[in-house]
């Protein structure tokens, strides 16, 4: 079976004039065209006196040597430009492209569905003779929790022991997990996850570190409980008044395939990618807990559903691999995800590169082929182009931002915003970024006038600062801005404080 459907066209028909007679059921009342609502005009003397008061706020060397300032009209005319057509790093305001394509090309309703699916009925005894598959349709939020549920449902339907094995079809995406393009010091750290058509937890696994009430060697526990991750070392336990200082990091790599693929067994550790070192000391007090990025995962989600199976008593007799489900096969379980208008707006509050990965890998899974970042990055450059967006000398790696080679010009972001707010789903575009000095990754700029007008995504990696998004002024309606900084000073109060005076400055038009 496919993992993952296309991606849907939207289509029109049209209906020639007919009647139905005196006994037919009636016609049903024909959907009207949307029709955009006029927005607001500036005339040159507002324009003027726009670009005068930006100006005058954006004096500092680092706004005006360093930054990228672009802010649009509704109707896609460009009010204020500075820099704005120098491509920069935008870090995560990148995410803006991935969910306005997301939305767009698979609307706000669309749900991921991951699916156990196996190929033979169910035996009467409990068995089912042959292997089950559990098949990904990159679903970016699948917990533990959904999936136990799952072990739960096949319990349920009298289940008791799988003849086969479990495999993991994770065919609907292609390339590496983690993106060769990222600074390698991110890569052990939770918000540089892999990315998979099968992930979960968000491609982490939590260690829970416990301080030993008698003084001696910390309790660690892998949560959820997989065969698939293992550790070495120890962590002391020391006094309460004592600091605590741990590490948890991967082993190197010994091998390029890590077992992935292979037959597992719970007696056999076959993938060199998830073996950590663990060493520290933890004071005494609550338990500790800490989230890294896994390797292989496939095999990891099999490690982790096959032991929840054994939790609930199914019995697995031929252990857990990857492998692509057949074409034809009888649905056990069918778990699907909140929809897509629901995941963005966490995207973009929160800041989640895990999500914006997979969705980019989702636009590239199309026509039979497996999903790419690059097929991906094709999709949203020919969505920006249908936009009627600037698109010149753009030139990104990935969704989430976190590539420092990436290069976006703060123009397109601008007019991106200002395309998909005046669009038929403009308002839930716009109310899935995050209020400005209220909510997420934005909550600490400092508001006044703009205060609950302004709605925006932050940016931040080493020597980037970029916020870009809508303000819905006194009397023009909505303009959209992007101010990034590419800058060793792109911290610096006087960026955030020029900023704020700038958003306040246009609420007031």
């Amino acid at each position: 079976m496919k993992a993952l459907a296309p991606l849907f066209a939207l289509g029109f028909a049209l209906a020639a004039c007919s009647h139905a007679g005196p006994s037919g059921p009636p016609l049903p009342s024909p959907t009207p065209l949307w029709i955009p609502k006029p927005v607001p005009t500036w005339d040159a003397a507002q324009r003027e006196d726009v670009r005068r008061t930006l100006s005058t706020i954006f004096d500092d060397e680092i706004t005006r040597t360093a930054t990228g300032l672009a802010v649009v009209a509704g109707d896609g005319s460009t009010l204020f430009a500075r820099r704005a057509t120098v491509p920069v790093a935008p870090a995560s305001t990148l995410k803006l492209v991935i969910a306005a394509s997301a939305l767009d090309l698979l609307g706000p309703k669309y749900r991921f569905e991951t699916k156990l699916v196996s190929s033979v009925p169910q035996q009467p005894i409990g068995t089912l003779q042959g292997d089950v598959w559990l098949v990904g349709g990159g679903d970016p939020t699948l917990t533990s929790d959904d999936l136990r549920r799952g072990a739960g449902v096949l319990y349920r339907s009298g289940i008791r022991q799988i003849g086969g094995s479990l495999q993991v079809d994770a065919t609907a995406f292609s390339g590496p997990e983690q993106n060769p393009r990222w600074d390698p010091d991110d890569l052990t750290y939770d918000y540089a996850a892999g990315t998979s058509a099968i992930s979960l937890d968000e491609d982490t696994v939590e260690f829970d570190v416990a301080p030993d009430p008698d003084g001696g060697d910390a309790h660690i526990k892998v949560v959820p409980d997989n065969d698939a991750i293992t550790f070495q070392g120890t962590i002391r336990t020391v006094s309460a008044n004592s600091d605590s200082e741990m590490t948890i990091e991967r082993q190197p790599d010994a091998s390029p395939t890590g077992g992935i693929g292979g037959l597992r067994r719970p007696d056999v550790l076959e993938d060199p990618h998830n073996e950590f070192d663990v060493d520290g000391y933890i004071a005494q007090g609550e338990t500790q807990k800490f989230y890294k990025p896994v390797l292989g995962i496939p095999g990891y989600v099999g490690g982790a559903l096959a032991s929840m199976l054994a939790e609930r008593g199914i019995t697995l007799t031929g252990g857990y691999r990857t492998g692509a489900a057949p074409p034809d096969t009888t649905v056990l379980w069918d778990h699907r995800s909140a929809t897509l208008d629901t995941i963005v707006r966490e995207m973009l509050v929160n800041s989640n590169n895990h999500t914006a990965e997979t969705l980019l890998r989702i636009l590239g899974e199309q026509n039979g082929r497996a999903g790419t970042e690059g097929a991906g990055i094709a999709v949203e450059k020919r969505e920006l182009s249908k936009l009627g967006v600037a698109r010149d000398r753009m030139a990104v790696y990935d969704g989430s931002g976190l590539a420092p080679s990436d290069r976006i010009m703060p123009l397109t972001l601008a007019e991106l915003l200002a395309a998909e707010a005046r669009g038929r789903d403009g308002n839930l575009f716009v109310r899935s970024l995050p209020l400005v000095g209220v909510e997420g990754t934005v909550k600490s700029h400092d508001l006044h006038q703009a205060l609950g007008r302004t709605r925006a995504k932050s940016g931040h990696i080493e020597d980037v600062n970029g916020l870009a998004g809508t303000i819905a002024t006194a009397h023009h309606g909505r303009v959209a801005f992007a101010f990034v900084v590419n800058d060793p000073r792109a911290n610096a109060d006087v960026v955030y404080q020029e900023e704020d005076r700038a958003l306040d400055a246009l609420a007031a038009y």
